[in-house]
């Protein structure tokens, strides 16, 4: 059994609450409906249920008995105007709050903080910087992780091998500090949703000083840092791509090393790096990149890509499901 075939048999045997903020879609309403048919899940949708009936009629998907919160007229607005307000040293004044608990991404977030839903996916509509920002304000990040990043779960063409690329959707630039908060929590994570050992490479242009460059010197000593926190890890760095996941490779470059070309993790060194390799990775090499999914905050929040298709949206539901807190 795959990995994602393991994480629906966990979800049908206790279904989570999830909350959507992006409802407008008929995307996101058919991929609902599909949840609450399979029995995965039990959605939630965020906004005015007479608009989103408009909408599923006009994409011509059903919406039957699927729970919909009005932001503006449930009883719960002026608590969490309140709880809202409490947040973050610099409290917004009663107007702002109210506006903000308006956005169906910030009170959607306030019903996973509230705990009346379990997990909140938003970001079919509202961009990565906007779904980031009602996450850190309202959840916030947690003490524990301390950088909030993400991770695509890259499942091979038959289905039977999976590997996780981090990051390659939030932090830019990662500091040495970031780059071992990202590849301890990948870990983790890897660890939840399959089952299996992570082994985890901190990537580079470099394999173990064969060159000697700022960005080099940057991942060796995030690995040195991630050895330190977390030492029950198998993890090395830095290393080239290659020498991670070709044993033969491994065996030249890295002969030393725990992972011996056989890495399940794979730390980039930036998002460009990131983001292109599983871009490369799922048009050329017909790889299935679910995600990204969030990691660091304090409750479950995640992120779709506007591209996304139904098929997504259900995986990424799966999966955060199946992740629970952090």
């Amino acid at each position: 059994m795959n990995f994602m075939q393991r994480c629906l048999e966990i979800c049908r045997a206790s279904p989570r609450r999830i909350v959507f903020a992006d409802c407008r879609d008929p995307r996101l309403l058919q991929a609902a409906n599909t949840l609450r048919n399979r029995g995965l899940a039990r959605p939630i949708l965020v906004g005015n249920p007479f608009e989103l009936r408009d909408c599923a009629h006009r994409g011509g998907v059903p919406m039957p008995c699927l729970t919909v919160v009005d932001p503006l007229r449930c009883g719960h607005f002026d608590q969490f105007v309140e709880a809202y307000m409490a947040t973050g040293d610099k409290s917004p004044d009663a107007d702002a709050a109210r506006r903000a608990m308006g956005n169906p991404l910030f009170y959607a977030a306030m019903m996973v903080r509230r705990g009346q839903a379990d997990v909140c996916i938003a970001g079919n509509l509202s961009t990565t910087a906007d779904v980031l920002r009602a996450a850190l304000k309202v959840i916030g990040v947690s003490q524990a992780h301390k950088t909030v990043s993400s991770f695509f779960m890259m499942c091979s063409p038959a289905g039977g091998d999976a590997c996780l690329f981090a990051d390659a959707g939030v932090v830019p630039e990662p500091s040495v500090e970031q780059l071992a908060d990202i590849a301890i929590d990948a870990a983790r994570n890897y660890e939840k949703l399959t089952r299996q050992t992570p082994r985890v490479a901190m990537l580079s242009f470099s394999t173990k000083g064969s060159s000697d460059h700022p960005a080099v010197r940057r991942v060796r000593q995030a690995f040195e840092r991630v050895r330190a926190l977390a030492p029950e890890l198998i993890v090395d760095g830095e290393l080239q791509f290659d020498a991670a996941v070709v044993p033969a490779v491994a065996e030249k470059k890295a002969p030393g090393s725990p992972l011996h070309g056989n890495s399940n993790v794979l730390i980039f060194p930036s998002l460009n790096a990131g983001n292109i390799a599983y871009k490369v990775a799922q048009r050329l090499c017909h790889y299935r990149a679910v995600g990204p999914l969030l990691q660091g905050l304090n409750q479950p929040m995640h992120d779709l890509s506007r591209g996304c298709s139904v098929d997504d949206i259900v995986d990424i539901a799966v999966l955060a499901s199946c992740l629970g807190g952090p």
